[in-house]
């Protein structure tokens, strides 16, 4: 206030006017310093944190990440002496690209299978380039992928941790979640299993993408632009449900209150606007679609019951298995109903959080994003999976670390907490390892499985491969009909049968069954292999020969048929061409 203004409201005003303007001044400052701190607490939980990691105590953070590591080795400790089991031989014992650093190009232009001469319409070329990485390392021991697929998800768990350390500014609550989502029992099936990959590489990206993208808002340095756009597209080449992620960032600036900067977000919706165009374009000649004779409203009811186990299986944890088939359900399925209620008591629960944007909505509104690429809304293989999860998940685990990690704070049950966490730590770990056993060895695997989906015609096939693998040919036989009967069009059944038939010395059956799935499938590459080589054995080399190369120009990347045409070339005298096809298997496979 100016000092002649200061003089003309004492030269005008009496003493008694002054003392209550003072007063009225007085109330005034402490109605606004009243709102001022109500606005701070208000936001304290919300807003995103400026400082790093690099300054809280080091001390602090090491030990965290430590335990976070420990925990991570401890309990997928006993999965290293897991085998390949069902998919794992198609991705990898079976696949003819991974084993040669030439075929790069391939497995970006190829469906996940196309190197073992299968269709799929997964396309994930990260996937398989760290197959790759594996097998130059290890070769077919397989102690070696699951390593790095453990050691995948002790990664994916120490990027929660940073996160929710720059969202929430709260060590403890990043430790909670990640000591959570690493150790609980759900994950097995991503881990596990070797084909489960996908999920941990996908996952690792989207959380790097989401911590790169809030630092970039924060300046102006290129670096963490260039990471956020990096990290994007390798989460879209490793799982396609990272098309979500945009969304969940558009989720962050609604809950955080931070100010949308387009130039920041156009990245990110330009990288899955081109993934979803080539797609549609050039990859969808390379993609075998998920065949779908259902409806829409046939299949939603299956989102409910889904929403409905999965909740039982995250907090409790039992009966974990692989196979929940493809089912339809009516809306009147007591399940269905249940989960229309749970998905209402959730978005209400939202609803009230909404104003105070708080952990509660950011957790609930995470897990639901998450969750929609594989809710079966558009057809997918199946109407759950456990390993589906695995991203969504962390809201449920936040929520639950939010809750700990409030008890703790309190001096009155700071011990009762202390203990509470390590039992459920403990218990946790205790079912991750005994879960773990269940995708050790193939034939307990595929057994348990069958308890659980007994009219799978995929699991008797693949118990069928292994009964054949270790000389039990009669069980394998038996398994491959049992899949047969199931689904008459079960077209690898019947070539595998046909293997067995030969292994048993019944050629004649054996070429029965490869006409068979011929016949099923015009364009079976190993049906027409193999059925060359009983055509070779039998004496009929002109038909092998045919055989052999019709195998080829279906798949001309399958070292097999050129080999063992270079053998009916060289039987018949033909040396110039059995070199030529023996060069060609060579350059194929060396």
């Amino acid at each position: 206030m100016k000092p002649e203004h200061r003089k003309y409201i004492l030269e005008n005003t009496n003493e008694k006017s002054i003392k209550k303007i003072s007063q009225e001044l007085n109330i005034k400052e402490r109605k606004i310093r009243k709102f001022l701190e109500k606005e701070r607490k208000k936001t304290r939980h919300t807003e995103p944190v400026k400082e790093t990691i690099s300054q809280a105590k080091k001390g602090t953070v090491f030990a965290a990440i430590a335990l976070i590591v420990i925990l991570g080795f401890a309990v997928y400790g006993n999965s290293l002496n897991g085998k390949f089991i069902w998919d794992d031989a198609h991705l990898v014992r079976n696949n003819v690209y991974i084993k040669n650093w030439s075929n790069i190009p391939k497995i970006f232009t190829s469906n996940i299978m196309a190197g073992a001469g299968k269709e799929s319409s997964s396309y994930r070329p990260f996937q398989m380039f760290t197959y790759m990485i594996d097998y130059s390392l290890w070769k077919l021991n397989a102690k070696g992928y699951h390593f790095t697929n453990t050691l995948l998800h002790i990664l994916v768990a120490l990027s929660i941790y940073w996160l929710i350390t720059i969202l929430y500014r709260d060590h403890l609550l990043s430790l909670f979640t990640s000591i959570l989502f690493v150790v609980h029992p759900i994950h097995t099936e991503a881990v596990a299993y070797i084909s489960g990959r996908s999920d941990s590489l996908a996952a690792i990206f989207i959380l790097l993408c989401f911590i790169f993208y809030i630092k970039g808002l924060h300046t102006e340095r290129a670096s963490f632009y260039i990471l956020m756009i990096l990290t994007y597209i390798l989460s879209l080449l490793s799982r396609e449900n990272s098309l979500i992620l945009p969304a969940l960032l558009l989720l962050y600036h609604y809950i955080f209150r931070k100010k949308f900067k387009l130039k920041r977000f156009l990245p990110i919706l330009s990288a899955a606007f081109i993934y979803i165009l080539l797609r549609l374009t050039i990859l969808k000649e390379l993609l075998s679609r998920v065949p779908s004779s259902t409806t829409f409203f046939q299949r939603l009811p299956g989102s409910f019951v889904a929403i409905v186990n999965y909740i039982r299986l995250i907090v409790f944890p039992f009966h974990l298995h692989m196979e929940y088939g493809n089912k339809l359900f009516s809306l009147i399925n007591p399940k269905a109903i249940a989960g229309i209620l749970i998905v209402l008591v959730l978005l209400i629960c939202a609803l009230r959080e909404r104003k105070s944007k708080g952990l509660i909505f950011f957790s609930i509104s995470w897990f639901s994003v998450a969750l929609l690429p594989v809710s079966n809304l558009y057809p997918i293989n199946a109407y759950m999976a456990e390993h589906w999860l695995y991203v969504p998940s962390i809201g449920f685990f936040l929520i639950l670390a939010k809750g700990l990690s409030s008890l703790y704070r309190r001096k009155d049950s700071q011990i009762v907490t202390i203990v509470f966490i390590i039992g459920l730590t403990g218990f946790y770990s205790y079912l991750t390892i005994r879960q773990n056993e269940y995708w050790r060895e193939p034939v307990t695997f595929y057994k348990r499985t069958l308890k659980y989906a007994p009219d799978s015609s995929g699991v008797y096939y693949n118990l069928g491969n292994r009964y054949s693998d270790i000389g039990r040919k009669e069980e394998a036989m038996t398994s491959y009909r049992k899949a047969i009967e199931i689904n008459p069009n079960h077209v690898d059944a019947y070539n595998n049968l046909g293997n067995v038939y030969n292994d048993v010395g019944k050629k004649e059956n054996a070429i029965a069954s490869y006409r068979k799935a011929i016949e099923i499938n015009p364009n079976h590459v190993d049906a027409y292999y193999n059925l060359g080589n009983r055509y070779y054995e039998i004496g009929k080399k002109e038909d092998a020969i045919t055989s052999y190369k019709k195998a080829i120009n279906i798949n001309p990347d399958h070292a097999d048929p050129y080999y063992n045409l270079g053998n009916v070339y060289n039987g018949i005298g033909k040396k110039e061409n059995a070199i030529a096809s023996y060069k060609k298997a060579i350059e194929i496979n060396p």
